[in-house]
Order: C-alpha cells, then sequence, then structure tokens
C-alpha cells in the first residue's frame, strides 16, 4: 500500500512538472514573437527542466530548406569541446524520427564524453520542422524524461509556426509601406536625380544599411555609372569602390542577387540587386554595412527582392519619357507607347503632320439622355466608349478625347503611319459593327439604342501639346480638323463620310457611294463627300 502511495506521488510530481514545463511555454509564446527570443526562452526552459548539459534547436531553413541549426544552451561548456559533423548527424537523425526517443551513438559522441542523447521531432501538419536533441554527459534519459519533453514538443512546433507566421506578415507589411511610399515619391515631381536618391534613401532606411547606391548603365549600355549614393565619400576608398564593382558584376552576370560578407575588416557586407526596366537589366542597387551594423540576412534578402520586383519601371525613366507616358498612357495602346518612348523624339513640341482624324457619335444622343435614367444612361455611354476605345488602339491610333457620346481620334499621330487614312476608315467599319452588336444587346434588355454617324478627313494639321499651365491635352487643331467635325455631323446612323483627300488616299482599298457634293459650315463652296460601303 505505502509503495502505491509512492507510486502515485511520483505520477503526481511528474504530472505537475509536464503542466509547468507546458504553462512555461505557453507564457513564453504569450510573451513575445520575436522568433530568437522565443527559441533561446524555450531552449532555456527545455535544459533546465530536464537537467541536460547542452540542448541544441535545429529548424528546417524556409529557404534554403536545409537544417540549421538556430540555438543552443550549453550549460556545462562542452558544446565548442564536440565534432560540428556529429551534432549535425545526430541533428539530422532528430528530425527524421517519429516521435522523442533516446538515440543510440552512431555519431561518435561517445568518444567525446558525450554518453547520452534524448532526441524530439518537430512536426506539425505533416511538415517537419526540425528537432530538440539533448545530451548529457552522466545522467541518462529515462521515461520520466521522455513524457516531459513530449509535452514539450506539443507546444513548441505551434509556437515556431505561430512566430514563423507572425514574422511573414511583418515582412509583407514592411514590403507594402515601402513601396507604397515609393510610389509617393515617383508621384511627388521630383528631378530625376533626387528622386533616384530619395529612393535609395527608402530602401536603406527598409533594410537599415548604413550605405546605398544606384549604378545605372550609360546611354551605350556598356558601363555601369554610379548615379547615386546615400554616402558618396565611401567611395573615395578606391578599395571599397573595387568590391562595389565587383559585387555589382557578378550580380549582373548571375541576374540574381548577391550577399558578399567580411570582404574587408571595414566592410561587413555588400548586397547588390539587378533593376529591371521591361525585362532588361538597366542597373544595380546595392547597399553597404560596415563593421559597426549587422551584416545583411536572409530577411533583408527577401525584403529587397520583393521591393525591386515590385517598383515602378517609370522611377528609373528619364524625364521626358515619365512625359510621354503621362501625356499618353491612356491614349494610345501598348505597342504604340513603347515605340513612342524609343524613338527618342519630342512628340509633345507642336509640329505641322499629314494626319487622320476621325470623329464619331450618337445620332439624336441628347433627346435619349433626356428620357433616360441616368445610372442605365452611364452604363450604356460606358459601355459604348469602352468598346470604341479598344478597336481604335487595335488600330494603332491615339485616343484623342471623349466630348459628351462624341469619340474623337487620330492616326498618323504622334506615330507617323503612312496608311493613316486607310487605318481610320478600317477602324470606321469595325467601330459601326461593334455598335450594332451593342444595340442589340442593349434593345434586348429593354434599353433605348441609337446608330452612330463617324466622319473621317486627312491633311495638314497642326499637332502637339496644347493647353494652359494648368492643364494641357495631345490633341490637333487647324481646318481640316474641323472638316472632319463636319463631315460627323453630317453622317447619318450607320453612315461612314470620307473626305475628298481621304478618298484619294484609299481608293485602291474601299468601296463607297458618292452622294452630291454638301454645304458645310466653314467652307464657301460645297464639299465633295464619299459613303464608305466595304473594303474590296
Amino acid at each position: 500500500m505505502k509503495e502505491d502511495i509512492e507510486t502515485l506521488k511520483k505520477k503526481l510530481a511528474q504530472k505537475e512538472k509536464e503542466l509547468e514545463i507546458i504553462l512555461a511555454i505557453d507564457r513564453i509564446r504569450d510573451g513575445t514573437t520575436d522568433m530568437q527570443e522565443l527559441l533561446s526562452s524555450i531552449v532555456r526552459v527545455v535544459t533546465g527542466y530536464l537537467d541536460a548539459d547542452l540542448c541544441l534547436m535545429s529548424l528546417v531553413g524556409e529557404e534554403s530548406r536545409e537544417l540549421e541549426l538556430k540555438m543552443v544552451d550549453d550549460r556545462q561548456g562542452i558544446f565548442g569541446q564536440l565534432s560540428r559533423d556529429a551534432l549535425r548527424k545526430a541533428a539530422e537523425q532528430s528530425t527524421a524520427i517519429d516521435h522523442v526517443s533516446i538515440l543510440d551513438d552512431t555519431f561518435g559522441l561517445h568518444q567525446q564524453g558525450v554518453n547520452h542523447l534524448l532526441a524530439a521531432p518537430l512536426v506539425i501538419g505533416g511538415e517537419r520542422l526540425g528537432s530538440l536533441l539533448l545530451l548529457n554527459r552522466e545522467r541518462g534519459f529515462d521515461q520520466d524524461d521522455i513524457d516531459l519533453l513530449e509535452a514539450v514538443v506539443s507546444q513548441t512546433d505551434s509556437a515556431v509556426v505561430h512566430a514563423r507566421t507572425y514574422r511573414r506578415l511583418q515582412q509583407r507589411n514592411k514590403e507594402l509601406e515601402t513601396i507604397y511610399r515609393i510610389d509617393h515619391i515617383r508621384d511627388s515631381g521630383l528631378e530625376f536625380q533626387l528622386m533616384l536618391n530619395a529612393v535609395l534613401n527608402e530602401l536603406c532606411q527598409a533594410i537599415t544599411a548604413e550605405v546605398g547606391f544606384i549604378m545605372l548603365f550609360d546611354e551605350a549600355g556598356q558601363q555601369l555609372e554610379l548615379k547615386a549614393s546615400t554616402e558618396n565619400d565611401i567611395f573615395a576608398i578606391a578599395d571599397h569602390y573595387r568590391l562595389v564593382q565587383e559585387t555589382a558584376n557578378e550580380a549582373l552576370w548571375k541576374a540574381s542577387l548577391i550577399n558578399r560578407r567580411d570582404l574587408d575588416p571595414r566592410i561587413r557586407s555588400i548586397i547588390c540587386i539587378p533593376l529591371i526596366l521591361r525585362e532588361t537589366i538597366i542597373g544595380i542597387f546595392g547597399a553597404i554595412n560596415g563593421p559597426k551594423l549587422r551584416a545583411f540576412d536572409n530577411e533583408d534578402e527577401l525584403l529587397l527582392t520583393a521591393i525591386a520586383s515590385q517598383m515602378d519601371t517609370a522611377i528609373f525613366e528619364s524625364l521626358e519619357k515619365r512625359k510621354l507616358r503621362s501625356a499618353f498612357g491612356r491614349s494610345v495602346g501598348p505597342k504604340v507607347m513603347e515605340a513612342i518612348l524609343a524613338s527618342g523624339r519630342d512628340f509633345l513640341k507642336g509640329e505641322r503632320s499629314k494626319v487622320t482624324v476621325l470623329f464619331s457619335d450618337m445620332r439624336s444622343f441628347t433627346s435619349v439622355a433626356e428620357r433616360t435614367e441616368a445610372e442605365s444612361l452611364v452604363t450604356v455611354l460606358n459601355e459604348h466608349l469602352e468598346a470604341m476605345t479598344a478597336i481604335i488602339m487595335k488600330h494603332e491610333g491615339t485616343l484623342d478625347k471623349f466630348v459628351g457620346d462624341e469619340v474623337m481620334a487620330l492616326f498618323g499621330a504622334p506615330l507617323p503611319l503612312e496608311d493613316h487614312a486607310l487605318r481610320a476608315v478600317r477602324t470606321a467599319l469595325e467601330m459601326q459593327r461593334a455598335h450594332k452588336a451593342l444595340m442589340a444587346r442593349w434593345e434586348a434588355a429593354g434599353r433605348e439604342a441609337v446608330p452612330i454617324g463617324i466622319g473621317i478627313n486627312s491633311g495638314d494639321m497642326i499637332v502637339g501639346q496644347i493647353g494652359s499651365s494648368k492643364f494641357t491635352d495631345y490633341t490637333v487643331i487647324g481646318d481640316n480638323v474641323n472638316l472632319g467635325s463636319r463631315l460627323c455631323g453630317v453622317a447619318k446612323g450607320h453612315q461612314i463620310l470620307i473626305s475628298e483627300a481621304t478618298y484619294q488616299l484609299v481608293r485602291h482599298a474601299v468601296k463607297v457611294n458618292k452622294p452630291a457634293p454638301i454645304q458645310v459650315k466653314g467652307r464657301v463652296q460645297p464639299v465633295q463627300t464619299y459613303e464608305v460601303i466595304g473594303l474590296k
């Protein structure tokens, strides 16, 4: 009976110890989200409660997927005396086993004075996170130790996952905040060099860098040139600049991030990542930390990669290209936009060009608007304008403007087009087909639908950025523009009217009817028009 009571007391004491260690780890988990602090505290608790000489915690790296030793608690000063290879093999076996176990020494640790090993794998949801490994020189481990370590594992694996998840969220928030601030700099209208410096400062703050630099290729695309730096004085030291160039060239050659450590007594770490504009490497962003600061780590690499991959390419364009994107970004398709940027021309200054202008609007739309609910009217108008815009850009035209239901488009400006007149006619025919399909859909939905009329004219026009200091617009002006508008005004529903000048440019390719000349506002003599029937 007395033996039964003693046995029961021991079991209760063991359960109390298990509860204590579980509560201790719960308090650690609830008290910190810092991964290093969490691991350090857990290892200290495990070593103390299990009276171990040495405790190692190893985790599988999130990026490397290799087992990495993360924390050591060495109460007897034996860690430095043991073979690193033997400890690594023991940690790997500890991670591979299925449950808490006493390990047989197949690693040669007995010969180094360690006679007892107790291992616990950290596994959650089928994923092996790592392991805990306890080592003793004299005291052996028993079933009570196994039970106690099992209680530890039940709390530790979830604590590690929780801390990793929290760290990922923090990292993502930091990325988004930095990208937001960079976007704000981009939109602030700073001169190009000042903008680069401001962006560089933001990136250096994000990864806690002592010195940062941006190097861009010269106009010939051959030589890297320093364009910005947060501390130019560091490059006065030839050795530093040589190391910077070597690391930058390695990043270019490998087309990936490079992080080099302990290159020089005065340089703890250099990190470089290629800058990419429209799938072409245009330069390097880099940062340096001296001996006063830590080396750049895996988190810095992840943060810098995420930010660099999402940095708006406009940051690395010249001011002129930024102006062109602003002027034409919503007026032309991507193909035309790239051709504009690649040309090197200043399309915003005024010049006289041979252009074809197209006007389109819905017949009697004003009267329809008066008897249609606002919400329905806006839906109809938006669907129409969306479809017309897509067709204009498909044929490499330039959307000039919307005026209510009227659409104005240019062909041959800003980029010259030899077949500008024929493109305009083809666009008009497709616009009519698309609008008829929209009309059928609107009528099926019980909405009132009206046809469009289109007028086209070709000739010399003044093109450029026109407006006030507050608002400018890329457009065309001149008598030939006015004639195109007048032809649109007299065109009937479903009709395309072109001028004599346009007809002479497309007569080889289109079928037309030739109505009697008409009188239009602004012209003394009647104007000959042609109604486009189709293509030959």
